[in-house]
């Protein structure tokens, strides 16, 4: 995760909003978390497209990201998505990226990186349906080990957060040739 120093104090940074934040100057301004909810679905359900067709080996080939494979980029994509249902309901967002590799040891076949993908995708899908409109009513701060920020600012960074990723997912797979793994 990116930081930044100003005054001798370091900010961890989740979101655009905090960087404004911590140099006074304005935030820019955001997209409802309703709308940013439902642009995550593609994105998630692309990922989950490609995941379903590769075998363990590729799966944990360390890739040009940090060396990480893909089943640790899927648990690293994934997992904040399982987490922002209760975060919206709490206040809380406990994820900590850095013991992702925790999750992925669990996941010792290409069918367990795919149902963890699935469920975590289907619980976000039945969220996102469930509120709807309730997500662009509300929206509270929200806690994390890496700061404070509004819960439309937390699904606005994990919607990029997917997508970089995603890109690196394509380019992998493109890299050995597969252009559409479906």
């Amino acid at each position: 995760m990116p930081a930044i120093v100003v005054d001798g104090r370091t900010t961890p940074l989740l979101h655009v909003s905090q960087l404004a934040a911590a140099l006074g100057v304005a935030a820019p301004d955001a997209w409802p978390a309703g709308r940013l909810a439902i642009e995550t679905v593609p994105v998630l359900e692309s990922w989950l497209d490609s995941v379903r067709t590769l075998d363990f080996e590729l799966l944990t080939t360390p890739t040009p990201s940090r060396g990480r494979s893909l089943r640790n980029l899927t648990v690293n994509v994934f997992h904040p998505f399982e987490l922002l249902p209760a975060a919206w309901v709490t206040s809380a967002f406990p994820w900590e990226p850095e013991r992702d590799d925790e999750q992925e040891a669990l996941l010792t076949s290409a069918a367990d990186v795919v149902a963890f993908a699935e469920r975590a995708l289907a619980e976000w899908m039945g969220f996102v349906r469930t509120e709807g409109s309730a997500l662009d009513a509300r929206d509270p701060l929200v806690s994390s080990p890496r700061g404070e920020v509004y819960f439309s600012a937390l699904v606005d960074s994990q919607l990029r957060h997917a997508r970089f990723h995603h890109d690196q997912l394509v380019d992998f797979l493109r890299n050995r040739g597969i252009t559409d793994p479906r």
